[in-house]
């Protein structure tokens, strides 16, 4: 099952981000049991930030895997604040931006990391992959 929410005015495409935690997880070999996804603003996820990895400052994502194989249960948290300054920033539309973090963030939950330069490389890879499946399935 798949839960988003959304705590903010700003509106988000709840069928859109459906499709793309649906195409990623399941692209990865993996299953849904139960994701909740939580869409917030800048003030929300730093607080989760500085509470669970003791970071004073707001971030596009941070995802929580709750337990292990391949029936993914978990939870993520994105700043839409923080996602729409980033498509400024890197020159993409807010819904794509969006939907790229998303997509991270379930990457996240399947096991990818993106500490070193090579996993931040191979995450961006499988997100162009994910993000091109996606628009097709619209």
């Amino acid at each position: 099952m798949i839960t988003i929410s959304n705590t903010t005015k700003q509106k988000i495409p709840k069928r859109l981000i459906s499709l793309a935690i649906e195409e990623t997880i399941e692209g990865e070999k993996h299953s849904i049991s139960d994701i909740s996804a939580v869409y917030c603003g800048d003030k929300f996820i730093k607080k989760i930030n500085e509470k669970y990895l003791s970071h004073h400052y707001a971030t596009d994502t941070i995802s929580f895997r709750l337990n292990k194989g391949t029936l993914v249960e978990g939870e993520f948290y994105i700043s839409l604040d923080t996602v729409r300054q980033n498509a400024i920033r890197f020159y993409s539309s807010y819904k794509q931006e969006l939907i790229r973090v998303t997509i991270h963030s379930c990457l996240h939950l399947v096991g990818y990391k993106d500490n070193t330069k090579d996993e931040k490389a191979l995450m961006f890879k499988k997100e162009n992959k994910y993000i091109s499946k996606v628009i097709t399935l619209l």
